[in-house]
């Protein structure tokens, strides 16, 4: 009976994170139904990204991507990942702040790793499929409003962006030694994270109740007055020298395609 009502409190609290687990399970089992979910053509067949395809127009395998996975551990890693995460960004953005931050960190990771093919002499691009960018992405928002309220957090969240560092620089050693791991993808999601989240995350203020000590202290969202513009124009900036880069990076790819299979 408690385990049910446990149950049934995971769904009702974090009900967007309980729907993207159960999305991409669904997905993954009819990846496997339907042919090998570790089969690059059964992959793109289903719509991973394969940049001659994006290049001829198919856009939309910057979304799809993020719900299909490359085998069983593949899937649980992000799965994992997406539960710790979610959960926490779920608890302190709002619900469509959340989905805002899955999916723009998700696409945007996908457009990176895209647009940064050519640079890497990638010919006709590896086939990418994950949710990682998103998940990093959560991971990323979540760092940034941990730095926005540090001085409401205190300790506990000074040793929560340090546990999320040594995250972040544990897959970038693993990445690095690592064969099959899109790099660009993960670095890419981390810094829209960083960005999205710092731009949307609540600012939290400490209220004491009336005549009370701080075991019934609670925190408050108050405005937020300071965001930066050197920021701002720097995350601009990225974008458009990511859509030369996405322009240059699609005419290579018609340069090329005659190599493409």
């Amino acid at each position: 009976m408690n385990q049910n009502k446990k149950k049934t409190g995971f769904i009702k609290t974090y009900p967007i994170t309980f729907l993207l687990i159960i999305s991409n399970l669904f997905i993954y089992i009819i990846q496997e139904v339907s042919g090998d979910s570790s089969n690059p053509v059964d992959l793109v067949k289903m719509g991973a990204r394969y940049d001659i395809y994006v290049a001829s127009g198919d856009w939309w395998r910057f979304i799809t991507p993020n719900f299909l996975h490359i085998g069983f551990t593949h899937l649980l890693l992000n799965l994992a990942g997406l539960w710790i995460f979610g959960m926490l960004v779920e608890k302190d953005f709002s619900k469509s702040k959340y989905l805002l931050i899955y999916f723009f960190c998700g696409i945007s990771s996908n457009v990176f790793s895209y647009s940064s093919g050519s640079w890497f002499g990638f010919t006709c691009g590896p086939v990418g499929a994950g949710a990682s960018g998103a998940i990093f992405g959560l991971l990323g928002a979540y760092a940034s409003y941990l730095i926005v309220n540090k001085n409401v957090l205190g300790k506990q969240g000074k040793d929560s962006l340090i546990s999320i560092g040594a995250i972040i620089f544990i897959n970038v050693i693993y990445g690095a030694a690592a064969s099959g791991v899109d790099h660009i993808a993960h670095i890419s999601g981390i810094i829209c994270g960083l960005a999205i989240g710092w731009l949307l995350s609540p600012a939290k203020q400490l209220v004491i109740l009336p005549n009370e000590m701080f075991e019934n202290s609670i925190l408050v969202n108050v405005k937020r007055n300071n965001l930066s513009l050197i920021f701002i124009v720097s995350f601009v900036f990225l974008i458009i020298i990511t859509f030369m880069a996405y322009n240059q990076r699609t005419q290579d790819i018609a340069e090329f395609s005659r190599f493409c299979i």
